[in-house]
């Protein structure tokens, strides 16, 4: 009887869908997924508090960068921790599971037709040499 409850347990676990946000974009839009707290605890536990500090300032001001060009160009700018994302645009879906990456702060550009994704310090080198 135990294993048949272990079995059902399994089982049910592995039908669990997951749910995801979905976001139609028509316009230009700059994208940016951000680690949920259980990311970031993981994040610290991982790399230490003393670099976690350290890292931590260096994405955020590389992050500051990009927001500050990205505004300059008056362009729409969604922000998210959601974990399971699907984005919509220009006939392209993109389902997007951070579970599954070990890249925690993703930048997705969506120029109205397609979908570049880069990290942040080439995201700002890419959108200045085309905008």
């Amino acid at each position: 009887m135990r294993s048949f409850i272990i079995l059902l347990c399994a089982l049910l676990a592995s039908c669990k869908t997951q749910h995801f946000e979905e976001i139609t974009l028509t316009s230009p839009t700059m994208v940016h997924i951000e680690p949920d707290s259980r990311a970031i605890e993981q994040l610290n536990h991982k790399w230490g508090d003393e670099d976690f500090q350290v890292i931590i300032d260096d994405v955020m001001w590389h992050h500051s960068e990009l927001m500050i060009h990205v505004d300059s160009l008056a362009m729409d700018q969604i922000t998210t921790d959601t974990q399971h994302l699907k984005l919509i645009g220009g006939g392209q879906q993109w389902q997007i599971n951070m579970d599954t990456t070990d890249v925690k702060w993703r930048y997705i550009y969506f120029d109205g037709k397609n979908f570049v994704e880069k990290d942040a310090i080439s995201m700002l080198a890419y959108l200045t040499e085309n905008n």
